[in-house]
């Protein structure tokens, strides 16, 4: 990785210069998390807002099962709650940021603590009408194949909404396996917002696909 300023905020910086390894992760979170929603509010982060208003398109019934993989502070809970839906659960990597996540009140249950390159363990197979992973997909966090694991969680049918940063869907091999599981029939993509806004230091790619089979 390049020294060259990512975000205008240094701890956004910090964060996508991250070597994905979980330990050092969940520390640099553990830290963050009581400033973590000034930081990202003064860069506009508006990637929750989208995410939850994509899942409303595509999903109506506000009694629907929802996880948020990757919760952080609850910021998805939040504008999914402001929707009407309710039935929403969440986990995060980092202890501190699940603690704020669930201080919302915007939850029914919260776990931190939680990989989720290792979320099955901890979470029931094809459980969830919709499983939502927003802002955790960038470099530096988790590695394409993670959308395995959520595909895993949801029920067929399901949907999955998940944003992309930009500098991470061209970093990666996100698009391959996106259309190998395209080519294999488990899913289909219904809706594909590219460059489109996520926050200040610039754009990303939001998903929604539904879980074939």
């Amino acid at each position: 990785m390049s020294d060259d300023k990512i975000s205008i905020n240094e701890a956004i910086d910090a964060a996508l210069k991250l070597d994905g390894n979980p330990d050092n992760v969940r520390a640099f979170y553990d830290d963050w998390a009581q400033r973590y929603d000034i930081d990202t509010s003064s860069v506009d982060y508006n990637a929750p807002a989208i995410s939850a208003r994509l899942l409303q398109q595509s999903l109506a019934d506000t009694d629907a099962r929802l996880l948020d993989a990757g919760c952080g502070t609850g910021l998805v809970g939040v504008e999914l709650g402001n929707l009407g839906y309710r039935d929403i659960e969440g986990f995060d990597l980092s202890e501190s940021m699940a603690q704020r996540a669930h201080a919302t009140g915007a939850y029914r249950q919260v776990k931190g603590g939680i990989d989720m390159m290792q979320a099955t363990r901890s979470y029931q197979a094809e459980a969830y009408d919709a499983v939502l992973s927003v802002g955790v997909f960038t470099l530096g966090h988790v590695p394409p194949e993670a959308l395995l694991v959520l595909l895993a969680l949801a029920r067929p049918g399901g949907l999955l909404v998940i944003s992309t940063r930009t500098h991470y869907y061209d970093q990666t091999d996100f698009q391959q396996q996106v259309d190998e599981l395209l080519g294999d029939g488990r899913i289909e993509l219904l809706k594909l917002l590219e460059d489109a806004p996520y926050n200040k230091d610039g754009a990303a790619h939001y998903w929604v696909f539904s879980k074939l089979g």
